[in-house]
Formats: C-alpha cells, sequence, structure tokens
C-alpha cells in the first residue's frame, strides 16, 4: 500500500510539475508578444509648447498603452525640436532602429517647407531612406502634421500654402508603398472650419499645437494605432 502511495504522490508531482511549466512557457510567450512604438519626428512629436508628460498627444498616447489594454506596449518618444527629414536621417539609427521597433510612425514635413535648402524631391528621397532603414519586421506608419495659424496678414498663412505640397507627398509616398497613413493634416483643417471661430485656441503659438490641439492629433494617431496594435 505504501508503494502505490508513492507511486500516487510521484504522479500528482509530475502533473504540478507539467503545468508550472506550461505555465512558464504562457509567461514567456506573453512576454515574447510585447510590442514596442517608436515615435520619429519633430518638434510636434517631442511635445513643445505644451506639458509634455500630460499633454501632448504622445504622453496621452503612452498612458493608455501603459495601462496594459493592448498588451505590453512599450512606447518610445523620438521627436526633436526643429528637425527636418534630413536631420532625421541622420539621426534614424541610433534613434529609431536601435530600438528594433515592431511599429514606427514617421512624422516630418513642417520644418522641411521652411528649409530652403529641402525642396519635394529631396523630401520625398529623404522619406524614403528613413523607410528603408527600419528593420524587417517593423510596421511603418505615416503621418502629416498639423497646418501653420493662418489668420491677418502673418507669414504662416503664406507657408500653408508652401506645406500643402510636402503634406501631398506623405499621402503619395504612403499610397504608393502601401503604408498606413494618419492623416493629422487633413483632420486639422476639418476641425479647424468647423471650429473656425475658436481656431486660435488649437495652437500654442503660430506652428505648435496647444493641449486641445494635441487632442485633435491625438485622436488621429489612436484611430490608426488600434487597428495596428492589436494585429
Amino acid at each position: 500500500m505504501r508503494h502505490v502511495s508513492s507511486v500516487r504522490l510521484l504522479s500528482v508531482l509530475a502533473v504540478l510539475l507539467v503545468f508550472a511549466g506550461c505555465a512558464a512557457k504562457k509567461e514567456v510567450a506573453e512576454v515574447v508578444q510585447s510590442k514596442t512604438i517608436v515615435f520619429f519626428g519633430d518638434s510636434i512629436t517631442k511635445g513643445h509648447a505644451v506639458n509634455e508628460a500630460t499633454e501632448s498627444f504622445y504622453a496621452r498616447i503612452e498612458k493608455i498603452m501603459n495601462s496594459g489594454l493592448y498588451g505590453l506596449v512599450r512606447t518610445v518618444n523620438a521627436g526633436v525640436n526643429g528637425d527636418d527629414s534630413t536631420l532625421g536621417l541622420m539621426r534614424v539609427s541610433s534613434d529609431v532602429s536601435s530600438h528594433n521597433p515592431d511599429i514606427v510612425v514617421i512624422a516630418f514635413g513642417l520644418n522641411d517647407c521652411r528649409n530652403r535648402g529641402i525642396d519635394l524631391r529631396l523630401f520625398r528621397d529623404n522619406l524614403q531612406n528613413i523607410i528603408a532603414a527600419m528593420p524587417s519586421k517593423t510596421t511603418v506608419i505615416l503621418a502629416t502634421s498639423n497646418s501653420y495659424l493662418d489668420i491677418g496678414n502673418t507669414p504662416w498663412g503664406d507657408l500653408n500654402e508652401t506645406l500643402d505640397p510636402f503634406m501631398d507627398e506623405i499621402r503619395n509616398i504612403a499610397k504608393e508603398r502601401n503604408l498606413a497613413l494618419i492623416d493629422v493634416h487633413d483632420a486639422w483643417l476639418t476641425q479647424i472650419k468647423q471650429d473656425n471661430r475658436h481656431m486660435e485656441s488649437y495652437y500654442a503659438d503660430p506652428s505648435h499645437p496647444s493641449a486641445k490641439g494635441h487632442g485633435i492629433i491625438f485622436e488621429s494617431y489612436m484611430n490608426a494605432l488600434r487597428r495596428v496594435v492589436m494585429d
């Protein structure tokens, strides 16, 4: 009888070990399924002119991703004040590829259209080279930007005419390469038309969004990221 009891005890221990092993494998699998998203752009991505920790679109996305609602997601803010696509290309390896991202959102254009040394052809080449520098596993998303504040007799309104072709170039590349597009520019202009009497409230200065403006960008980004992160 003692021998039979010992056999039963060993059997129970073996079953427990199997379950423990399965749990461990499951835990490892969950860790492997974690995702990294890099947001790569200029001062808008960085969160300049608002509270970067609470009001920027990136901070709002980071908070949601940290909640675990979409699993294990790590976010990286690779936005730099004043960057155009040429400067971005120079740091793509150190600031983006080094994180081995599963998803990267590329958002340049505002500073490119103000830089007389950058024309549409160079802008397009820069974006193509940035995309080419991504790891093969990376899902690339392109994003347009907000417009400049167009009010009164200021040079900012004229800059919007210069900005439009750069935004179109982003849309063209996304279409040609079958990449996801976050069309912030379109959403921004739509909102401004709907709330024209209060358009200044969406800006912290003539080129940077206010906290309210970052709300528009946040919604545009999340509409795209919800689908991509869950794939």
